[in-house]
């Protein structure tokens, strides 16, 4: 009677085990979340960010822009990667109660770095910590927390 128990363990651990799938991302590194720590423009200027707390979280196909601070608005984008190139969709104010409205005026997304409200994103570098994005003679800074 103790061997039928323990053949029946072994095979619903077994099943159990052959159930659970590695999950794996198809953009490796990019995911995560990164705090923008500068912009810098083509003409040599550099806005040190280090002291706010602006935030892009990317995951799946989605970038969330956040200010911990609250000074601006959170955004919400889609995204497609090619190669190592970003090219973002429509931009949205991440507000759910009132049906995440559409952002129209590009001022109110200035301060994530971005000038555009489809932006075309470069990936410069990208590692497990450090990720440089540049666009429309701006280039983004950001590590990873």
């Amino acid at each position: 009677m103790k061997r039928k128990w323990c053949f029946l363990g072994m095979i619903l651990l077994m099943g159990w085990l052959t159930g659970c799938d590695l999950e794996t991302t198809p953009h490796g590194d990019l995911y995560g979340y990164w705090h923008l720590e500068a912009v810098d423009t083509v003409s040599g200027g550099t806005a040190d960010l280090n002291g706010q707390r602006l935030f892009w979280a990317i995951q799946n196909k989605v970038v969330e822009c956040s200010d911990a601070d609250n000074c601006h608005l959170p955004i919400v984008m889609h995204f497609e990667r090619s190669g190592d190139s970003l090219l973002m969709d429509k931009v949205f104010v991440n507000d759910r109660p009132n049906g995440d409205p559409e952002v129209t005026d590009v001022t109110q997304i200035a301060c994530y770095g971005l000038r555009s409200l489809a932006p075309h994103l470069h990936i410069d570098h990208l590692s497990s910590d450090k990720m440089t994005l540049s666009a429309e003679g701006l280039t983004l800074r950001f590590r990873k927390l």
